[in-house]
Protein backbone atom coordinates (compact mmCIF):
# COMPACT_ATOMS: atom_id res chain seq x y z
CA UNK A 1 0.00 0.00 0.00
CA UNK A 2 2.05 2.93 -1.04
CA UNK A 3 -0.89 5.49 -1.73
CA UNK A 4 -3.74 7.37 -0.02
CA UNK A 5 -6.01 5.79 -2.10
CA UNK A 6 -4.55 2.05 -1.92
CA UNK A 7 -5.14 2.47 2.00
CA UNK A 8 -8.49 3.74 1.53
CA UNK A 9 -9.68 0.99 -0.83
CA UNK A 10 -8.00 -2.15 1.97
CA UNK A 11 -9.58 -0.33 4.89
CA UNK A 12 -12.92 0.00 3.07
CA UNK A 13 -11.87 -3.98 1.72
CA UNK A 14 -12.66 -2.34 -2.13
CA UNK A 15 -10.29 -4.32 -3.51
CA UNK A 16 -11.57 -6.89 -5.54
CA UNK A 17 -13.30 -5.13 -8.37
CA UNK A 18 -17.00 -6.47 -9.13
CA UNK A 19 -17.12 -7.63 -5.81
CA UNK A 20 -16.83 -4.02 -3.72
CA UNK A 21 -18.68 -3.15 -0.92
CA UNK A 22 -21.47 -0.62 -2.62
CA UNK A 23 -24.97 -2.59 -2.92
CA UNK A 24 -24.40 -5.40 -6.09
CA UNK A 25 -20.91 -5.92 -5.49
CA UNK A 26 -20.05 -2.37 -7.37
CA UNK A 27 -16.55 -0.85 -6.43
CA UNK A 28 -15.78 2.73 -5.70
CA UNK A 29 -14.33 4.57 -8.73
CA UNK A 30 -10.88 6.09 -8.35
CA UNK A 31 -12.17 9.41 -8.48
CA UNK A 32 -14.59 9.33 -6.48
CA UNK A 33 -12.05 8.08 -3.12
CA UNK A 34 -9.38 10.61 -4.67
CA UNK A 35 -12.05 13.03 -4.13
CA UNK A 36 -12.67 12.30 -0.75
CA UNK A 37 -8.72 12.05 0.27
CA UNK A 38 -8.83 15.74 -1.19
CA UNK A 39 -12.17 17.16 0.48
CA UNK A 40 -11.12 15.44 3.73
CA UNK A 41 -7.40 15.78 4.08
CA UNK A 42 -6.18 12.60 5.15
CA UNK A 43 -6.53 9.24 4.03
CA UNK A 44 -7.69 8.51 7.52
CA UNK A 45 -11.15 10.82 7.27
CA UNK A 46 -11.48 9.41 3.68
CA UNK A 47 -12.70 6.23 5.04
CA UNK A 48 -15.08 7.77 7.42
CA UNK A 49 -16.53 9.69 4.82
CA UNK A 50 -16.35 6.64 2.39
CA UNK A 51 -17.94 4.60 5.50
CA UNK A 52 -20.56 7.40 5.97
CA UNK A 53 -21.30 7.38 2.10
CA UNK A 54 -21.66 3.32 2.16
CA UNK A 55 -24.23 3.55 5.06
CA UNK A 56 -26.20 5.88 2.65
CA UNK A 57 -26.21 3.59 -0.19
CA UNK A 58 -27.11 0.75 1.76
CA UNK A 59 -30.29 2.85 3.67
CA UNK A 60 -32.26 2.62 0.36
CA UNK A 61 -32.67 -0.88 0.63
CA UNK A 62 -34.98 -2.68 3.05
CA UNK A 63 -34.83 -6.27 4.84
CA UNK A 64 -36.28 -8.82 2.89
CA UNK A 65 -38.10 -12.02 3.43
CA UNK A 66 -38.61 -15.00 0.92
CA UNK A 67 -40.03 -18.03 2.93
CA UNK A 68 -37.86 -18.91 5.87
CA UNK A 69 -34.62 -16.37 4.17
CA UNK A 70 -34.54 -13.20 5.57
CA UNK A 71 -31.57 -10.74 4.22
CA UNK A 72 -31.28 -7.76 6.80
CA UNK A 73 -30.04 -5.10 3.95
CA UNK A 74 -30.93 -2.46 6.82
CA UNK A 75 -27.99 -3.69 8.73
CA UNK A 76 -25.60 -3.05 6.91
CA UNK A 77 -25.97 0.34 6.79
CA UNK A 78 -25.85 0.20 10.38
CA UNK A 79 -22.46 -1.29 10.31
CA UNK A 80 -21.31 0.97 7.87
CA UNK A 81 -22.59 3.76 10.36
CA UNK A 82 -20.76 2.73 13.24
CA UNK A 83 -17.75 2.18 11.42
CA UNK A 84 -17.70 5.82 9.88
CA UNK A 85 -18.58 6.95 13.54
CA UNK A 86 -15.70 4.73 15.48
CA UNK A 87 -12.96 6.50 12.36
CA UNK A 88 -14.39 9.79 12.97
CA UNK A 89 -14.05 9.46 16.90
CA UNK A 90 -10.50 8.72 15.94
CA UNK A 91 -9.32 10.86 13.18
CA UNK A 92 -11.90 13.89 13.31
CA UNK A 93 -13.59 15.59 10.77
CA UNK A 94 -12.18 17.74 7.62
CA UNK A 95 -11.18 21.04 8.41
CA UNK A 96 -13.43 23.75 6.44
CA UNK A 97 -11.70 25.35 3.81
CA UNK A 98 -12.26 28.32 1.84
CA UNK A 99 -13.89 30.26 4.95
CA UNK A 100 -12.57 33.45 5.27
CA UNK A 101 -13.47 36.29 7.76
CA UNK A 102 -12.47 39.98 6.24
CA UNK A 103 -12.72 43.32 8.17
CA UNK A 104 -10.33 45.49 10.49
CA UNK A 105 -7.97 44.65 13.31
CA UNK A 106 -7.73 47.66 15.41
CA UNK A 107 -3.92 48.16 16.57
CA UNK A 108 -4.20 50.46 18.95
CA UNK A 109 -8.09 50.02 19.45
CA UNK A 110 -9.42 53.37 18.24
CA UNK A 111 -7.61 53.70 14.32
CA UNK A 112 -9.58 51.71 11.69
CA UNK A 113 -7.34 52.53 8.93
CA UNK A 114 -5.41 49.02 9.51
CA UNK A 115 -6.54 46.26 7.14
CA UNK A 116 -6.69 43.06 8.81
CA UNK A 117 -4.42 41.62 5.94
CA UNK A 118 -2.13 43.40 7.79
CA UNK A 119 -1.77 42.10 10.25
CA UNK A 120 -1.36 38.40 12.35
CA UNK A 121 -3.27 38.83 15.72
CA UNK A 122 -2.38 34.89 16.64
CA UNK A 123 0.72 35.61 17.40
CA UNK A 124 0.69 39.26 18.48
CA UNK A 125 -2.61 38.76 20.69
CA UNK A 126 -1.60 34.81 21.74
CA UNK A 127 -4.86 33.83 20.14
CA UNK A 128 -5.27 30.35 19.79
CA UNK A 129 -6.51 29.54 16.54
CA UNK A 130 -5.39 29.45 12.95
CA UNK A 131 -4.88 32.74 10.67
CA UNK A 132 -5.51 32.55 7.27
CA UNK A 133 -4.90 34.60 4.45
CA UNK A 134 -6.76 34.47 0.91
CA UNK A 135 -4.47 33.38 -1.35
Amino acid sequence: MTTDLDRVRFAIQDTTESAGPKPAGANFDDEELTGLVTLEGTWQRAVAAAFEALAGAWAMYADLWVGPRKESLSQVAERYTKLGERWREQYGYAVQRGVYVAGVVRVDGYSDDVASDDVDITSEYGWDFEYVRPE
